[in-house]
């Protein structure tokens, strides 16, 4: 199959983003009208990031980018068009991750905003990086200047109303009164239950979220100025507090700051995807950061079934230790070894194959040839020059993989060793590779592992007894 059909089963690829959902889409799908006529629908795929900051979230954060990413990965990519790079990427590294993937996979990006005077995409590795440099900087300073902007001048404020003609902020007589309440109880708490307290009451009345309100806490809008570049007084807000009682307020905030740090603390918790085991639906995520306690329960039309996450953490380590140890490496290096031994003996074959092409080409190149001053140049020489080359060829993959072989035997004991520290400092990674599904019951959790060729003697029932399973 040549290199033209071999594209035809990949896709063209029409990639448009916006950073915020007040912008739309349509002038990067004008732009690249032309070039999706050019194609059938089932060559096209089109992925649209909506309302996604390329400066404030990585490729992890990006769904859309991370399909891309593997489509390109799996060699089903022929050609990404985009209206400019800043669609693609804003972050330099990233950026130049990105370029080199394509270049590896011979993938093509096309900017469809060539016409507004941007720079085409080039092949030359160093006007790609300048490119990106300057896309990154260009990036940081937009989002460093549109912070600065919404900082100083919000579109929508807690307890505001914003005046459109003058840009004033006034106090929402609706809110001033329990704002002014709020802004007095927090100064006076001194500890988490007098915080959650003060949290759940004040976001009823002023119909807002907990962590809402914490931000309000530590905001100086709120008392007539911004600290981002130095002490800013902003003339245009109506205080609710002075700079004074706000400076007090955070440095009395030790409870404010203690209460977030758990509470982050405990969200982190929540990496697992389980499912109930009596109704087989995900499980929801809860914390309580009194208690500094997390867990996953389901109560959907049966009774309650709930597991702490510390039990489950126990149970997925002390599982992944059991998986680690029953992987039967020696299995492993004997199928390594039998696969290197039938490779040889084919490979054999073909160069006892190729050493008989070759005596009978010299037999017709001595007995044919009556004149040797454009030996070089005869076709049988040709046509054995090429049969040696083949012969070399075959004996470099031996010994390619013999060495592969014998890195196979030390990687081994190392793998090992490494998914046991993975164990301790990475779980979740080791989940994911080895874990399908959890299910939890009230009394019990049932593991579906991967299937894999070389996990061995694993039973199929354990006993958690203290910290191990039995």
């Amino acid at each position: 199959m040549n290199q033209a059909k071999k594209n035809q089963n990949k896709y063209k690829v029409f990639f448009r983003r916006v950073s915020s959902t007040n912008q739309d889409l349509a002038m990067q799908e004008s732009a690249d009208a032309l070039y999706r006529e050019k194609y059938l629908p089932s060559e096209i795929l089109i992925l649209n990031e909506d309302g996604v900051s390329a400066n404030k979230l990585n490729i992890e954060q990006r769904p859309e980018m991370k399909k891309l990413i593997q489509l390109i990965i799996n060699n089903q990519v022929d050609i990404i068009f985009a209206f400019d790079r800043t669609r693609l990427f804003r972050d330099f590294y990233e950026g130049n991750f990105f370029v080199n993937l394509c270049r590896k996979h011979n993938v093509r990006i096309f900017f469809t905003s060539a016409g507004y005077g941007h720079q085409q995409a080039t092949d030359n590795i160093l006007v790609e990086g300048v490119m990106n440099i300057v896309s990154d900087v260009e990036g940081k300073n937009i989002a460093r200047r549109t912070e600065e902007a919404r900082k100083r001048y919000p579109p929508r404020k807690l307890g505001y109303i914003k005046q459109k003609e003058t840009k004033q902020y006034s106090k929402d007589p609706a809110k001033k009164d329990a704002l002014l309440l709020f802004f007095s109880e927090i100064r006076k708490i001194t500890t988490h239950r007098d915080l959650e307290h003060s949290l759940k009451e004040f976001s009823k009345v002023l119909k807002t979220t907990p962590n809402q309100l914490l931000k309000i806490a530590k905001d100086p809008f709120y008392a007539g100025y911004d600290l981002t570049t130095g002490k800013n007084k902003l003339a245009h807000v109506e205080p609710y507090l002075s700079y004074e009682e706000f400076q007090k307020l955070q440095v009395n905030n030790a409870v404010i700051l203690s209460y977030q740090e758990m509470e982050q603390s405990l969200k982190n918790q929540d990496i697992y995807d389980l499912c109930c085991g009596i109704c087989r639906n995900p499980m929801k995520f809860h914390f309580n950061v009194l208690d500094n306690k997390a867990w996953y329960s389901c109560s959907r039309k049966h009774t309650k079934n709930l597991i702490a996450t510390e039990d489950l953490f126990l149970i997925i380590n002390r599982s992944l230790e059991k998986f680690i140890e029953h992987l039967d490496t020696e299995q492993l290096i004997k199928d390594s070894r039998n696969f290197f031994h039938s490779m040889r003996k084919n490979t054999e074959a073909e160069l006892k194959t190729l050493e008989i092409k070759k005596h009978h080409l010299m037999e017709k190149i001595i007995l044919e040839t009556n004149d040797f001053r454009n030996w070089r140049e005869n076709s049988h020489y040709v046509e054995l020059t090429e049969l040696e080359n083949k012969q070399k060829g075959f004996l470099n993959q031996v010994e390619q993989k013999k060495d592969l072989l014998l890195e196979n035997e030390s990687l081994v004991g190392m793998v090992k060793e490494y998914l046991h520290k993975s164990r301790q400092a990475n779980p979740f990674f080791l989940t994911s590779l080895l874990i399908q599904e959890l299910y939890v019951y009230p009394n019990e959790v049932n593991i579906e592992v991967s299937k894999l060729d070389y996990l061995s003697d694993l039973q199929t029932q354990y006993v958690l007894k203290g910290d191990e399973l039995i």
